[in-house]
C-alpha cells in the first residue's frame, strides 16, 4: 500500500513537470512582438553659405550689365523733391531699351489743374515731350530731360562699386522676391548720368535690393539731395522688374510733322 501510494506520488509529480515543461515551451514558441523600426532622422537641409560683399558686388555688376530692357517705376516717397516743371512730382513709370531709348509717364500734381501726366519718350538722340493725353507731341533736347533711364543698368553697375562704406545691411522681401540690401554713400555728381541736371555737392545714401537667389536687382533707393531745391529728407524709390523681357519704344509723331 505504501509502494502505491509513492508510486502514484512520482507519476503526479512526473504529470506536473511535464505540465509545466509543456506550458513553457507553448510560452516560449509564442511570437516575439515586432520590435519598430529606428526612428529616421530629417534630413538636414545644408545651410546656404553666406555671401561675401566682394561676391555680392561682382555678381550684381554683371547682372546689371546685361540688362537690355527693364520696366521700372520710381516715387519721391516723401514728395519732397524738386518741382517737375513747376508741379508736384508724385511718380514716374516706365520702360527702358538700353542703351538709348525710354518712354516715361510722369504724374505730376498741378495747382490749377490737379493730377496730369506728363509723356517723354527718347530714341537715340532724338526726345519728346507730351504735357497732357490731348497735347502734341514736342521735340525736347536730351539734357532737359530730368531722369535719363536709357542705360540704367549700365549706369547703376559703375555707381555701385563706387560707393563708399558699403556694407549689407539686411534681407526682405521685395515684391515677393527674397532681396539682399546693400548700402554705401556716395556724392550727387556720382549720380549724373542717371540724373541729367544734377546739382553735385550733395551728401547720399543709396541702397540696392538684389535677388538673393541670382543677384539681379529689385529696387534702388536715393537718400538725400540730387538737386538744389531738395528738402535733405527726399527719398527716391526706383522698384524694377520685368527684366529683360520685350518692350516697344518708338519714335512718335510731333507737332512740327506735317
Amino acid at each position: 500500500m505504501k509502494l502505491s501510494e509513492a508510486i502514484r506520488s512520482r507519476v503526479a509529480v512526473t504529470i506536473l513537470l511535464m505540465s509545466l515543461l509543456v506550458l513553457a515551451a507553448a510560452c516560449g514558441s509564442g511570437a516575439e512582438p515586432e520590435a519598430e523600426p529606428p526612428a529616421t532622422a530629417e534630413p538636414t537641409a545644408t545651410p546656404r553659405p553666406e555671401i561675401t560683399l566682394d561676391e555680392l558686388v561682382a555678381s550684381a555688376e554683371e547682372k546689371l550689365t546685361a540688362i537690355s530692357t527693364v520696366k521700372f517705376e520710381m516715387v519721391d516717397e516723401k514728395e519732397s523733391g524738386q518741382e517737375f516743371f513747376g508741379m508736384t512730382l508724385k511718380s514716374v513709370e516706365g520702360e527702358v531699351k538700353s542703351p538709348d531709348g525710354f518712354k516715361m509717364y510722369v504724374n505730376v500734381e498741378n495747382p490749377s489743374f490737379g493730377f496730369v501726366v506728363i509723356e517723354m519718350t527718347a530714341v537715340g538722340e532724338d526726345s519728346f515731350i507730351k504735357f497732357s493725353a490731348d497735347a502734341p507731341w514736342l521735340p525736347l533736347p536730351l539734357e532737359q530731360v530730368p531722369f535719363n533711364f536709357g542705360g540704367i543698368g549700365a549706369i547703376l553697375a559703375r555707381v555701385l562699386p563706387a560707393m563708399e562704406n558699403t556694407e549689407i545691411t539686411g534681407r526682405e522681401s521685395i515684391g515677393g522676391v527674397e532681396s539682399i540690401r546693400v548700402q554705401g554713400d556716395a556724392l550727387s555728381e556720382d549720380l549724373g548720368e542717371l540724373i541729367t541736371s544734377v546739382d553735385p555737392g550733395h551728401e547720399l545714401r543709396l541702397g540696392f535690393w538684389f535677388s538673393e537667389a541670382d543677384h539681379a536687382i529689385t529696387q534702388f533707393q536715393i537718400l538725400g539731395k540730387i538737386f538744389a531745391d531738395d528738402a535733405p529728407e527726399t527719398s527716391r524709390l526706383i522698384k524694377i522688374r520685368d527684366i529683360n523681357l520685350p518692350v516697344e519704344i518708338q519714335v512718335p509723331e510731333t507737332a512740327s510733322q506735317p
